[in-house]
């Protein structure tokens, strides 16, 4: 059988042992206890903890010591200790060790039974109790009944002892089990007992008292955390289904505005096939048209990306939600025309003209850096380079029916007047690099004047039909201040049907580049060589819709 000791490593009694009886060990500054400490260890309580040891295990408990007890340099309430553990009176207060060994060593000293109540101890009042004649006195002088007589009941030898006698005979005997002590202490009148009755030792009783005390508090914190817990639990639980209704709610918000505006699209189309007839009509669905498109762009600021998608009724209008955002277009709703004829253009540029369409995409690969570098050193948009894509493929030496020339499709006086030659012998249209800066000084000068809502949409409209007639086009807003943006005159028709093609067809471009697999293009793998023959200027001519640019 092992023994245990506990050895005082830290205080003024170090190197001192106790052996470690089965039972509870109570641990303090006052001398009525187990192992009381010297006096001059102030950081020591004066009923501090109880130690019980049982065959099976060893606990130790805190008995709201005022600065705490401490395993292995963690504070703590009640704890199991092994041998080896470390047991501290305070933070800085006196250390014992627990040691376990195979023999009985030396110097170990069985702890001092506590005194018990008027400076008896419990073995004396045993054997007061049992003088001759002692028992009997206490009796009021009862005389013994004749053994055997009916009716007689069992001597208190003969009865088997109460639950409470059991657990008291134990503690006095230094028997009880940590099991025992803790389901002791769980009754709060059964320890009111024991310690009533008088066979236990004051400090037994005031140290019981204390513990059953102490667990009572610890399992009322407990109570108190474990409430605070579910509450805290209950009420994230309640704030964030509130969240989620409040975000569902603002979801299906934008589902409603975007159907809204698809209405009022269509309605809109129909008031303006007559606008002069329905002019207060046409006022009315408008201002509420841009109402709702206030409040969806709000909305789409709210919500996830994630979420946004579900607006879009195909990848198609997706697409193309994508592509506005990077001219600026953040409030904005896409009319359903637009996105059928994004959707025309496409079948057109992967079917019938996937020849045509592929080379332009070999051609790119070829430009498209200098391009870009021009347009950045101009602080334009990259996106501009889908404009040369669209009017000549990339092929500088591309001539219109109409007189365009080269890569940006110049008139001969546009191009005279962006500072580029055009004479017999010498047309610096077709130089790449020179034409390119030339657009983008023209870029510039459109977007200075059609600066506002959709300037680069504008803009490239322009390019297209030219500055007069988009300005022509803008002076039939009535009411400039508000809808001076190129999806007003897109809406209203009042756009040539070559422009109103215009757009669509950059971002079925757009599209295609950057999606090649997905209409059935090849990726290119480099830049290849530039094609200069007829055959890639007849290229262009089968790509365009009249040869009209009026530049």
């Amino acid at each position: 059988m092992p023994y245990f000791y506990l050895e005082m490593i830290r205080g003024t009694e170090t190197g001192r042992r106790y052996s470690l009886p089965d039972g509870a060990v109570s641990v303090g500054r006052s001398s009525r206890n187990t192992v009381a400490f010297a006096g001059g260890e102030r950081s020591v309580s004066a009923h501090h903890a109880i130690i019980y040891k049982s065959p099976g295990r060893i606990m130790i408990q805190d008995l709201q010591s005022t600065n705490g007890t401490f395993v292995n340099g963690e504070r703590v309430t009640d704890k199991e200790l092994r041998a080896g553990d470390e047991v501290g009176f305070g933070a800085m207060g006196p250390r014992v060790k627990l040691i376990e060994s195979e023999t009985e060593l030396p110097g170990a000293p069985p702890p001092s039974p506590a005194p018990a109540e008027g400076g008896h101890n419990t073995r004396a009042r045993t054997v007061e109790d049992d003088r001759p004649g002692q028992r009997r006195r206490s009796r009021a002088g009862a005389k013994p009944a004749p053994s055997g007589s009916p009716g007689d009941s069992p001597s208190p030898a003969d009865r088997p002892p109460s639950l409470t006698g059991e657990v008291e005979r134990k503690l006095v005997e230094r028997r009880a089990s940590p099991d025992d002590m803790q389901a002791l202490l769980k009754d709060g009148r059964r320890v009111e007992k024991l310690a009533r009755r008088g066979v236990l030792g004051e400090t037994h009783a005031s140290m019981l008292l204390s513990a059953h005390h102490a667990s009572r508090k610890t399992q009322k914190q407990w109570y108190i955390v474990m409430g605070a817990t579910v509450a805290a639990a209950l009420a994230l639980i309640v704030f964030f289904a509130g969240r989620t209704y409040q975000y569902k709610k603002l979801v299906d918000r934008g589902l409603e505005l975007e159907q809204r505006l698809d209405r009022y699209d269509r309605l809109i189309a129909q008031a303006n096939a007559d606008p002069d007839a329905n002019r207060d009509k046409l006022r009315a669905l408008i201002r509420e048209f841009e109402e709702a498109g206030s409040e969806l762009a709000s909305v789409k600021g709210d919500i996830r990306d994630i979420d946004v998608e579900k607006f879009y009724d195909d990848t198609v209008e997706e697409m193309i939600a994508g592509l506005l955002g990077r001219f600026g277009e953040t409030s904005y709703h896409v009319p359903a025309e637009m996105v059928d004829r994004v959707e025309y253009h496409l079948d057109v540029y992967s079917n019938r003209l996937r020849g045509a369409i592929g080379r332009y995409l070999e051609r790119r690969e070829k430009y498209l850096p200098m391009i870009h570098a021009v347009l950045a050193e101009a602080r334009l948009p990259a996106e501009l380079s889908y404009v040369a894509m669209l009017e000549s493929g990339f092929n500088p030496n591309a001539m219109s029916h109409a007189g365009a020339c080269g890569m940006w499709q110049f008139m001969k006086g546009t191009a005279r007047d962006y500072g580029l030659r055009v004479e017999r012998r010498i047309d610096e249209r077709t130089d790449p690099e020179k034409s390119t800066r030339a657009a983008a000084e023209y870029f510039k000068d459109l977007i200075g004047i059609f600066g506002g809502k959709s300037s680069v949409m504008l803009a490239m409209a322009a390019y297209n039909a030219g500055e007069r007639r988009i300005e022509r086009a803008l002076r039939k807003i009535e009411d400039p201040m508000r809808n001076r943006d190129f999806w007003y005159i897109y809406r209203m028709g009042y756009l040539a049907e070559e422009t109103n093609e215009y757009i669509p067809r950059v971002f079925a471009l757009m599209i295609i580049v950057e999606n090649p697999e997905k209409y059935g293009f090849k990726r290119p793998a480099g830049r290849g060589p530039v094609e200069t023959d007829l055959e890639a200027a007849d290229d262009f001519v089968e790509f365009s819709l009249d040869g009209e640019y009026g530049r």
